[in-house]
């Protein structure tokens, strides 16, 4: 006979359930690796779909159920939980020693107890009963019940785990367990009768202490598994959604060992896999979404879930209507706020971040993601963009706040929903949207801005520095000018002879190896005598294409001769851009500079400034077409005739 596995990631803890052909139905929970079918699920890894189950030898369930079975007799112990009365069956060499396991269940039996009475009571149970008969409460599929199922306790030696920490399995209501069937027998074969017999609808959980390190470890796993048969006491019902089974576990073990840091890691995991995973794709990293909804409708909310039956858990379709759709954004927005906190009140030791977004390239962006999984954008837009931003959430709940408050308060704006198409203006800063689709179908938003005549959204908008490109070809092209004009001296006469060292000053100062295309001559311009000396502000010129067509470049800088000073704090030339027939036109149109001149006799620095319209620019304007890549932007000449070394103008994000 095969025995049948699901099996999900806990970290190399697995749970699984087992169902024995030709046996009464159980229901298994299981917190193991099963050695050489495991299928490990890295932390971070987004893996959604739990691994299909397969089919491996009942010999090890038949190993643990003997196992068991030989430890000899079975007894009650002297205090339950609640309504659960609690069996031990040790190992007969362990029969002297201090029961610890026992003693950490004692420990925490009261605070067990106490999540046990947000369930549903007896009396409650046959109202929900009769109201379902009555058909008040048709949806109604599965009625809890007290958690009342006896629960044997058990510790296993056994290797076949692998670093499993423990398991639970349970009978079907009013059944016996499997392990009935499996008996003690003596020397002679004979079978060894029980002294007590198991009791109906048992539940057994067994703990394997050598895989666990500490003794807030065990007290979690314990609490962990008794979760689990409450659950079976509950609900009643196999193949329990992993999510809702695995997810309400860890919570309620939260719940009772307050505190606890050991699972940590799996709610980090909720976070780095929720962009691709669906909510009824988790398992046990689920738990912040139990923590949420305790903190938002209270403790009993979170136990009721079972109530619709797995059908209602499983699929996302389905699970959708656990909360109508405001409030499965509420839950989105809590994320956005890094709101949720552990059951005890401490904060998150892992939150939901923002990831970027940007429509500057194409004036759209899509906000995608499957469905019931929040979405978290931190959304920038195009400098300046002046057109309507439309959000179109075709079906899913949305709500934006911009990053700066524009009113002001230095915080970032409340919420505001989207639950239809939406028009607004752009923010001149980031906007935060939080998005999910709480039905059975993909996520899949849409933020667009105007583009008419491709203006608002390329990829080239945006501020950047011009990086100077080398000319292999200029590097000696004037080393014989200046050999000539050195010759030429001897021929020239003296009343000429400036202009001649004005010259060769010009030519001394020319970079010719590294050249920029948006940087004018401006140590020929400057011409003082003797050799000037130019520094600038920046390591390139500022080169900004803004939305709607304009464009500046900026590049201040300092002229000296180490007499006379030009300080040109503002230099700016602009004009407009266009994109005809993928040809991006630059015209420069307009000049502006303002600064300080100071010299011998100029008493201190003295302002000066003015503009220009309509004047030449050297090495500006053009037509080029644009290459975009991730490092940045080249702007390569239009005409073929004009490429070649030194020619691109390469400009890096500033």
């Amino acid at each position: 006979m095969d025995m049948n596995t699901t099996q999900q990631d806990s970290l190399g803890k697995h749970s699984f359930n087992v169902a024995r052909k030709g046996w009464k139905r159980l229901c298994v929970l299981m917190t193991f690796v099963l050695i050489g079918a495991a299928i490990s699920i890295p932390m971070a890894n987004a893996v959604c779909t739990t691994p299909p189950g397969g089919d491996t030898s009942t010999a090890i369930w038949d190993a643990h159920m003997n196992e068991i079975a030989s430890m000899g007799e079975i007894e009650p112990v002297d205090f339950q939980i609640g309504d659960q009365e609690i069996y031990r069956v040790r190992k007969r060499s362990d029969r002297r020693t201090r029961d610890s396991v026992l003693g950490h269940l004692r420990a925490i039996a009261p605070r067990i107890e106490e999540f046990q009475r947000y369930f549903p009571t007896a009396a409650e149970r046959e109202e929900a009963l009769e109201r379902v008969e009555s058909g008040d409460e048709e949806e109604l599929k599965y009625v809890p019940t007290p958690p009342d199922r006896p629960v044997l306790l058990v510790e296993s030696d056994l290797d076949l785990l692998g670093s499993t920490l423990a398991f639970t399995t349970c009978a079907e209501k009013g059944e016996m367990h499997d392990l009935n069937s499996f008996v003690e027998v003596d020397e002679d074969g004979e079978e060894i009768r029980r002294s007590v017999p198991l009791p109906e609808s048992l539940c057994i959980v067994a703990v394997r202490s050598h895989t666990i390190d500490s003794a807030e470890e065990m007290r979690f796993v314990l609490a962990h598994e008794w979760v689990h048969t409450m659950q079976n006491g509950s609900y009643d019902f196999t193949a329990k959604p992993l999510w809702w089974q695995e997810g309400s576990a860890e919570w309620g073990a939260h719940k009772v060992i307050e505190g606890s840091d050991i699972r940590d890691h799996k709610i980090e995991q909720f976070y780095n896999r929720q962009p691709e995973c669906s909510l009824t794709q988790h398992s046990y990293d689920a738990q912040p979404f139990f923590f949420w909804g305790e903190q938002e409708y209270g403790t009993d909310w979170g136990i009721s879930l079972g109530m619709g039956g797995p059908e209602y858990l499983k699929y996302p379709r389905r699970a959708a209507e656990i909360l109508p759709p405001a409030q499965w954004l509420e839950w989105a927005i809590a994320q956005g706020n890094q709101s949720i906190t552990m059951p005890d009140g401490r904060p998150l030791p892992h939150q939901a971040e923002f990831e970027p977004m940007d429509i500057v390239g194409s004036c759209e962006g899509n906000i995608e993601g499957p469905p019931l999984s929040v979405q978290l954008r931190e959304v920038t837009f195009p400098e300046g963009a002046a057109s309507p931003l439309t959000i179109n959430p075709n079906g899913a709940q949305l709500a934006y706040r911009y990053v700066i408050d524009p009113n002001g308060s230095g915080e970032p704006s409340k919420w505001a929903p989207v639950i239809e198409t939406t028009e607004l203006e752009p923010p001149s800063g980031p906007m935060q949207i939080v998005a999910i689709m709480p039905s059975g179908d993909d996520l899949n938003a849409t933020l667009s801005l105007d583009n008419s005549g491709g203006l608002n959204c390329a990829c080239h908008i945006g501020t950047w520095m011009e990086q100077a490109t080398a000319d292999d070809e200029a590097e000696d092209t004037f080393d014989g000018a200046l050999e000539a004009l050195e010759k030429y001296r001897s021929m020239v006469p003296p009343e000429q002879l400036a202009e001649l060292d004005k010259a060769k000053q010009m030519i001394q100062s020319s970079d010719t190896k590294d050249r920029f295309r948006f940087r004018g001559a401006a140590e020929q311009i400057f011409e003082m005598g003797g050799e000037g000396e130019v520094t600038y502000d920046n390591d390139g010129p500022i080169v900004t294409f803004k939305p709607g067509g304009s464009f500046i470049i900026e590049d201040p800088h300092t002229l000296t001769d180490g007499k006379s000073t030009v300080n040109y704090n503002t230099y700016i030339h602009s004009g407009d851009w266009v994109i005809e027939d993928g040809v991006l036109k630059i015209d420069l149109q307009h000049f502006t500079y303002k600064g300080t001149v100071e010299g011998p006799v100029s008493d201190g620095p003295q302002n000066f400034g003015g503009d220009n319209k309509h004047s030449s620019y050297v090495g500006g304007g053009g037509q080029w077409v644009v290459s975009c890549e991730d490092s940045g932007v080249t702007l390569i000449p239009a005409d073929e005739r004009e490429r070649g070394p030194g020619k691109d103008a390469v400009l890096i994000a500033r």
